[in-house]
């Protein structure tokens, strides 16, 4: 179990790997204080489309500007807005402190084509009961 900032044990109430540019919710078991965390792995870099394919006869690859994903993670607790990225951001890390039957979500979203496609995006993250951070 993850030690909070001063010492106290938290308890991990939820872990999981969720794909897909969606929005992901979940109920706060207890009244007392919640770190959330998450880690992204997002396309490096997308080729786009707008140079044409390239990359020589028949291939149908390479060729174009390169994009660097812009996933941008909001993470709300009871649809109030804790965090928000910056797009492309791989990460984050808030703490709060919540009354049971409280929700928080991760709510991910892109223009980006490259980034819409099934399991471009794929979210790691733990919610932690306890010292909050």
């Amino acid at each position: 179990m993850p030690i909070g900032i001063r010492g106290r044990i938290m308890q991990l109430i939820q872990s999981a790997t969720v794909q897909g540019l969606n929005t992901y919710t979940y109920t706060l078991p207890n009244t007392d204080s919640y770190t959330v965390r998450g880690t992204l792995q997002l396309p490096n870099i997308v080729p786009s489309a707008l140079q044409g394919p390239g990359g020589g006869a028949g291939t149908g690859t390479g060729g174009g500007i390169q994009v660097a994903s812009q996933v941008v993670t909001v993470v709300k607790h009871n649809n109030t807005t804790l965090y928000t990225s910056n797009a492309g951001d791989r990460g984050f890390l808030v703490g709060f402190p919540a009354t049971a039957g409280d929700t928080v979500s991760f709510i991910m979203s892109s223009s980006l084509s490259q980034d819409q496609q099934p399991n471009a995006v794929q979210l790691t993250f733990t919610i932690d009961e306890g010292e909050a951070l």
